[in-house]
């Protein structure tokens, strides 16, 4: 039971530490004068589409609202592939950035996370390759389909990417985990952070964690399993004016996340046999487990594919001796993972925590060297991600999962039982 609730603390811990991180980064990014950005063209055959929801869960109650008839509501942005020759103005990097900047706490706070970027992002200079609203493709049939956890702007091009080559897209923004939430209307729902009561002894404070924890994970893979609901409902009524009526596969669809998002992921996986496929990229709880671990015992019911840094010779916030009781603990965890499961351990050069998002080329800023890196590095997490997706739904043969493996920059273990 505490090594459970460890598990469960340390996906929020390890994540907290790397927003930490992150956060002093982005400081030093914001104090440039200039900035530049843009995103990479995708490599797929299809066009972009991308429209927004407010979803409101009316099985779960708000419990952080004010108002005591309030239930969970998401902001909900489902990408989908288009026409090639669609025509239409591209879609902005960050929807509702405008209605955020129109907050002072709002702005300050994306200010001090996007430093210069951050008015281009509010005036839409900075674009996505989506086309709002757009029609879907004609062919072919129906999409499988991808639920992301968590956010839209920070994986922009992973999300593009897997949309260019057939994928439905559903990125959800997490109510009171991610920063700031827009919903239309005007309304902006910033991250919930519970004061710490004074006077607690460490075994109460840890107590605390791990209940807040263990409830952040819970919550966030409810979210994905609501989502999952309403797409399965709207596919069949096509209500809402749905764009991708009767076109969504739904016997191929994937939870996949990264950090706190793949142990989200993770979850919810282990809670819904609907979910057949499962990817935590960089999501593993060092130095404790790969996987989070509930009370109910619950495993994978799908392949799994963990996609991480390999961080052999580089400096851990723990000790050695730690560290290699964690890496036992995770052997015996991917031991346990259904057949058609993959460990892969990335080497490249500059690849980070963050290298999995659009975080590293943001940070770039237009520098060549810095640039290049970081698209190798986006390139290479994305191509595992899409093969691992199209070997698993499409039933494709993938070379990057082959002995020895296509990549020199990746070691690939096979798992199953």
């Amino acid at each position: 039971m505490k090594t459970r609730a460890i598990a469960v603390v340390l996906a929020i811990a390890g994540v907290s530490a790397g927003l930490a991180s992150c956060a002093s980064q982005a400081s030093a990014a914001a104090a440039q004068p200039t900035a530049a950005f843009s995103l990479p063209m995708p490599a797929g055959s299809f066009a972009i589409g991308r429209v927004g929801y407010e979803w409101t869960d009316a099985s779960r109650p708000d419990t952080y609202s004010a108002d005591p008839m309030a239930h969970r509501a998401l902001m909900v942005y489902l990408w989908y592939p288009a026409a090639k020759k669609i025509a239409g103005q591209a879609a902005p990097y960050l929807p509702g950035a405008r209605q955020m900047d129109a907050n002072p706490d709002v702005r300050s706070r994306m200010t001090e996370e996007y430093g210069a970027l951050w008015p281009l992002m509010v005036s839409g200079e900075i674009e996505s390759h989506a086309i709002a609203n757009a029609p879907a493709s004609e062919t072919p049939k129906r999409f499988p389909v991808v639920l992301l956890s968590h956010g839209t702007v920070e994986y922009t091009s992973l999300i593009e990417e897997l949309v260019s080559h057939g994928y439905v897209v559903a990125a959800i923004e997490h109510t009171y985990m991610a920063t700031d939430v827009a919903f239309p209307g005007g309304r902006v729902v910033p991250a919930h952070r519970d004061p710490v009561p004074e006077g607690l002894s460490p075994g109460q404070r840890w107590q605390r964690m791990v209940e807040s924890a263990t409830l952040g994970i819970g919550r966030g893979a409810d979210d994905l399993r609501f989502v999952l609901n309403r797409l399965t409902d709207l596919n069949v009524s096509g209500a809402l004016g749905f764009p991708l009526w009767r076109r969504l596969d739904l016997s191929r669809v994937a939870a996949m996340g990264h950090s706190a998002g793949g142990a989200i992921a993770a979850r919810a996986c282990q809670l819904d046999a609907r979910i057949r496929a499962c990817v935590s990229l960089d999501g593993e709880l060092p130095p404790v487990a790969a996987f989070p671990e509930y009370p109910d015992g619950k495993g994978f019911q799908q392949p799994v594919l963990l996609l991480e840094v390999d961080q052999a010779g580089k400096r851990k916030p723990f000790s050695e001796a730690d560290y290699a009781n964690f890496l036992k603990k995770e052997e015996a965890q991917l031991n346990l993972c259904p057949k058609g499961s993959y460990h892969v351990l990335l080497n490249s050069p500059g690849l980070y925590h963050g290298s999995f998002s659009d975080y590293w080329l943001r940070v770039a800023n237009g520098d060549p060297v810095k640039t290049g890196q970081a698209l190798h590095n986006l390139r290479l997490t994305q191509a595992f991600t899409l093969a691992f997706l199209d070997k698993t739904l499409k039933g494709a043969k993938e070379p990057l999962f082959e002995k020895p493996p296509a990549s020199p920059e990746a070691t690939v273990t096979e798992y199953g039982h």
